[in-house]
């Protein structure tokens, strides 16, 4: 019996200890794991990744390292890590239809999820 609790308390601190503390945590998986693993290269053109609640959703907008990219657009993921649109960016504001309604109006900002050091 102490060995089943032992053997589970070590697995639990194993995964536990492989977190990434600039990452918040209660994400999606594959959300996470292309933030951990994209992040390493310095060539990626994400700046910050933050959550907003959109049309009942909750999605994760990839938004552009403004240092690296003054016009690039945001991209849109839901929990799935699919790409579901694509916002601003060359065309501004104007580009701001996302599943139909309008990103930039109807978004509400929950938490950043990441931000490039």
């Amino acid at each position: 019996m102490k060995l089943a609790f032992l053997s589970i308390t070590c697995f639990i601190l194993l995964l536990t200890s492989c977190h990434n503390p600039e990452i918040a945590s209660g994400i999606p998986s594959c959300i996470y794991t292309e933030i951990n693993q994209s992040s390493k290269n310095a060539d990626w053109m994400v700046g910050s990744v933050r959550e907003y609640q959109f049309m009942g959703k909750i999605i994760y907008a990839f938004e552009p390292d403004t240092k690296r990219i003054a016009d690039g657009s945001t991209m849109i993921k839901d929990g799935n890590c699919i790409t579901i649109c694509n916002v601003g960016g060359f065309a501004g504001p104007a580009n701001n239809q996302c599943l139909g309604g309008n990103f930039f109006k109807d978004a509400v900002y929950t938490r950043t999820i990441w931000e490039k050091k």
